[in-house]
């Protein structure tokens, strides 16, 4: 656990090469936004934000339709 702070999730998503969907909540108290924010910033790959500005670290129904319909859509590729 110590060493696990060493670790800044930005290093590792410099390495992400393929389309991804994200979401977070923007009170998130376990991750907080500016972190993940600064991991999707280094991701160079092809990206879709969304943001729910009334969640902290668990999701909305809404989240997962949109989650869903992404990712069947690139399925369907």
């Amino acid at each position: 656990m110590e060493t696990s702070k060493y670790f800044d999730v930005a290093n590792f998503a410099r390495f992400v090469k393929v389309p991804g969907w994200y979401s977070w909540g923007y009170n998130d108290n376990v991750c907080p936004p500016t972190s993940t924010y600064a991991a999707y910033n280094v991701i160079t790959a092809s990206k879709e934000l969304h943001i729910f500005q009334e969640t902290q670290h668990w999701t909305f129904p809404e989240q997962q339709e949109l989650k869903n319909e992404w990712l069947f859509k690139q399925l369907k590729k």
